[in-house]
């Protein structure tokens, strides 16, 4: 098995996301993916112009979905 991490950004403000993305990045572990799943959005959230993320309360959603090796074939 493979986790596969997802994420979407959202506002608070209007209950809305956008389109999920997921990131070319595949993870052995559960908790591995949930680590890099904070990390990354941290950093996504700090790339933004800080005053769109207050005026708009952004946040990033993600989670890791467990993706079987006879799917990727697919």
């Amino acid at each position: 098995m493979k986790f596969v991490l997802i994420m979407q950004l959202c506002s608070a403000l209007t209950s809305t996301c956008q389109e999920v993305y997921k990131p070319s990045i595949q993870f052995g572990t559960f908790y591995d993916c949930g680590i890099s799943g904070y990390s990354i959005a941290g950093s996504a959230i700090k790339k933004m112009d800080r005053e769109l993320v207050e005026k708009d309360k952004l946040y990033v959603r993600f989670g890791c979905i467990e993706q079987n090796l006879e799917e990727e074939d697919a």
